[in-house]
């Protein structure tokens, strides 16, 4: 049986990057994937917020300790 050997396409390019950028570490992104880490990140943020919110409430004595759902009507 002959030894078969996979061959991988690799397509080179070169980008030309500032100088300001020489030696950081860059990556690279899809459009739609960066586009869905926005979203998340603005989802997090979001929830972040509304809970800092509630922390500082619940400091303050703005809150209420309730048994039920129906005790908020």
């Amino acid at each position: 049986m002959a030894k078969q050997t996979a061959r991988i396409l690799e397509t080179e390019f070169s980008i030309r990057l500032p100088k300001k950028l020489a030696g950081k570490k860059l990556i690279v992104v899809k459009a739609e994937e960066l586009l869905r880490l926005k979203k998340q990140l603005g989802e997090f943020e979001d929830a972040l917020g509304k809970i800092t919110r509630g922390n500082a409430a619940h400091r303050e004595g703005r809150t209420r300790v309730v048994k039920s759902l129906s005790d908020l009507g």
